[in-house]
């Protein structure tokens, strides 16, 4: 009776780490490593069995015939990484030194309840993502202000929206319609160019973990998993490009133009032609704009302080590569991508050790500025021209065969990015963080 209490003990304590990693954004390989290494470090192994909405653990000691079985429905989503980290060196130190039961439920407790960051630093903070996006994307300091109003009303809406578990998909469609509106609005009352502004409108709202974590699944072999991450950061998608498009026709009808009550347009000349960079300048702020972007989305993902720095440097870097590469050396887009992003991840593995923190953590943030937002903004207004049919005539073959192109590049960038970050952890995925150093690697390697 005690040994069936004590199992039935760990079988409930795996189930709630399990659920706690499934929604924080953890692949399914993570999950299945961190629990096993929980299990073991118990005294007992463990069969697991994860889908996109539930967790089957089967738990047994020697005979595998006496096992136990719990499963759990899973419906909560987000990303919080510094959970998957906690976890993570927290499943390593169950296993090398035999924690008992109530004390890892008690760091448990304390990791849920752990605040990083306050809201108003959220709020005031993650906006620069966009605002370094825009800056980025060519876009100027007036854009920027637009921007950065329009990324704080639509995440404030969302993160709200999700704090009360409103549908998820509905909350996409919600912030993006109202951050397109905003920067819609201001081009029209101010007049003023909002173009790079509506580019980075949305990227906010890109489901990036959910995407790269679907790939991750695929080359593991948990194809189940990885394909219900695709299907809903599909979905996800779709619900942005119908806001912006329900936006967009808000702002064509014929009576909103009417709306412009000031013209800032001779000012937003001046200010471009002010602090537009050239030559070394340029360089040196597509570097910064690459860094402060990926910081504030470290931000929106609830990274580490302490993987902050490293998160700043791989976004700064691993954009830089890529705008070399692309604008300056006139390398494919395609590339030019896959080569920063397998930077990123390659770099990734390194500062994995330096940090103490799993390398997936500071690999998506700094990946993200790299996101293919002026390819598929164009795809969205070419859909949006056929299916609003705004001049009363069909689309000519020239128009289709180019929207479409868009559509496939952006498709094949979002691979390249995924590729580039997933590679590294499937061929290292045995030099983990913890007891194995990949500087150890690195010198075999050079020794032979």
């Amino acid at each position: 009776m005690i040994e069936e209490r004590e199992t039935q003990k760990v079988l409930e304590l795996l189930t709630e780490i399990g659920e706690m990693m499934m929604t924080s954004g953890a692949h399914t390989a993570r999950i299945i490593r961190n629990l096993e290494r929980f299990a073991k470090g118990l005294g007992f192994h463990c069969e697991l069995v994860l889908t996109y909405t539930g967790i089957v653990i089967s738990i047994y000691k020697r005979n595998k015939f006496k096992t136990r079985t719990l499963a759990r429905t899973v419906r909560d989503k987000g990303t919080n990484f510094e959970t998957i980290s906690e976890i993570s060196i927290l499943s390593w130190d169950v296993l090398e030194n035999e924690i008992p039961i109530a004390e890892i439920k008690s760091k448990l407790e304390q990791i849920k309840q752990r605040k990083i960051y306050y809201n108003f630093q959220l709020y005031f903070l993650a906006p620069f993502a966009s605002v370094a996006l825009c800056m980025l994307f060519d876009g100027d300091w007036i854009q920027a202000l637009i921007v950065y109003i329009s990324t704080f009303a639509g995440f404030y809406a969302r993160r709200t929206l999700v704090l009360k578990h409103y549908n998820h998909l509905m909350t996409f469609f919600i912030a993006s319609t109202l951050s397109t509106l905003i920067i819609h609005f201001a081009g029209i009352f101010f007049h003023v160019q909002v173009e790079q502004a509506l580019i980075v409108s949305i990227l906010y709202l890109i489901p990036g973990v959910v995407m790269i974590n679907s790939f991750i699944d695929y080359l593991e072999g948990y194809f189940e998993s990885g394909t219900a991450r695709f299907i809903f950061s599909s979905m996800a998608i779709l619900m942005l490009a119908f806001g912006f498009f329900a936006s967009n026709m808000i702002f064509n009808m014929p009576f909103v133009n009417e709306l412009s009550l000031f013209d800032f347009s001779n000012l937003q000349t001046q200010v471009k032609a002010a602090f537009e960079p050239t030559g070394f300048a340029l360089q040196v702020s597509k570097l910064i704009f690459g860094g402060i972007t990926s910081l504030g989305f470290a931000l929106i993902f609830n990274t580490s302080k302490r993987a902050l720095w490293t998160v700043f440097l791989l976004g700064a870097v691993g954009y830089f590569i890529k705008y070399l590469l692309f604008q300056e050396l006139g390398v494919n887009l395609i590339l030019s991508i896959f080569v920063a992003s397998s930077f990123v991840g390659i770099s990734g593995m390194y500062f994995a050790h330096r940090t103490h923190t799993p390398p997936i953590i500071f690999m998506i943030p700094a990946v993200i500025n790299m996101i293919p937002g002026l390819i598929s903004y164009k795809f969205m207004m070419g859909m949006i021209d056929w299916i609003s049919n705004s001049r009363g005539q069909r689309p000519s073959v020239e128009e289709v065969i180019e929207t479409f192109s868009y559509g496939i590049t952006t498709l094949f960038i979002l691979f390249a990015l995924a590729f580039g970050i997933a590679f590294p952890i499937i061929v290292f995925k045995s030099y983990t963080v913890k007891g194995k150093d990949l500087n150890v690697l690195i010198k075999k390697i050079f020794k032979k």
